[in-house]
């Protein structure tokens, strides 16, 4: 028999992009969906691309919690899950409440793979900080940029969840885009953060993200100064050796899109040289609910449970 798993706030994107996955895979049997304001509703009611796929109805979060499990999935929205919820299962938390708790393993996987076999808890890392320290730390880590480090971001309309608000909607998004939070985003401390854990760079950042009008697809430009003198070449060695032996992150030579991407778990990797101001410009792409959310959250519990890591997850993004 394979793990059993518990999903809550299975009524959001990004709790239905997990059950999508694990509908696929063949080692989690799902148990449980719970969900705090659809409690009660078949889950295909909810999530229309999981029509007959699943024979749940969601539940609210104690009575999903209740229900055996070895795995238990939170999407829950930030500041609703303030204690792991089950000492006696593998808890991998989806909201940003626990990412800097050392009780917690930051599940940036390939920066932290070996960690996530020690049986804490699991934060999963959050859609901005993936794409921006998979940009950003091999270079850190080779030495090759210092302060200061500039963050500029897209993200698609799903990375503000399911929200009934003017802002997201249509009639407003449509053939627009904005900035929003520049100064002030929650995820700034924790680019900073896996900078300075992974990349062993003690730097501010500024960071800017902005909502673009397509349903999901996340594009990070990250900004450093060069320690040293290299070309476009080099900067493609450095992101080479990085991701020469993970599934799931791919250099390119061209700047990467984020269609490429949409619908799985991979990121689209590159770096070049603005060699007359001394900068790296280095951009990569993932999918805010994939590789930023849904996506990484099953690869790290693969990794934590001895599965294997590609399980279940994607390796190739649909298009057109």
């Amino acid at each position: 028999m394979g793990a059993r798993a518990t999903v809550l706030g299975a009524s959001g994107y990004s709790g239905g992009e997990l059950l999508k996955l694990l509908a696929g895979h063949p080692s989690i049997e799902v148990v449980a969906a719970g969900a705090r304001r659809r409690a009660g509703e078949p889950l295909g009611a909810v999530h229309p691309h999981l029509t007959g796929v699943f024979d749940l109805v969601l539940t609210d979060t104690a009575a999903a919690l209740a229900e055996p499990a070895d795995v238990v999935f939170s999407c829950l929205p930030s500041g609703e899950l303030s204690s792991p919820p089950r000492t006696d299962a593998l808890v991998v938390d989806l909201s940003d409440d626990h990412r800097a708790d050392p009780d917690w393993t930051y599940g940036l996987t390939e920066f932290n793979r070996a960690a996530l076999t020690s049986g804490a808890p699991i934060a999963n890392p959050g859609c901005y900080p993936t794409a921006a320290l998979l940009a950003l730390v091999p270079f850190a880590r080779a030495g090759i940029v210092a302060r200061p480090v500039v963050v500029d971001a897209l993200s698609g309309v799903s990375g503000a969840g399911r929200k009934a608000e003017d802002r997201l909607s249509f009639s407003v998004l449509d053939a627009s885009a904005t900035a929003y939070g520049s100064v002030e985003h929650r995820h700034i401390p924790e680019i900073e953060r896996g900078l300075a854990t992974f990349g062993g760079l003690l730097t501010g950042v500024s960071f800017t993200p902005h909502l673009v009008p397509f349903p999901r697809g996340l594009l990070v430009t990250a900004r450093a100064r060069l320690s040293k003198a290299i070309a476009d070449a080099d900067a493609f060695d450095v992101l080479g050796a990085a991701y020469e032996d993970e599934p799931f992150v791919i250099p390119v030579e061209d700047w990467p899109a984020t269609k490429a991407v949409t619908g799985s778990n991979r990121a689209l990797v590159s770096a070049h040289v603005d060699g007359r101001n001394g900068w790296l410009v280095s951009s990569a792409v993932i999918d805010n609910l994939g590789k930023g959310a849904a996506g990484q959250a099953l690869q790290n519990a693969n990794v934590a449970l001895g599965l294997g890591e590609r399980t279940g997850l994607e390796l190739v993004g649909v298009w057109p």
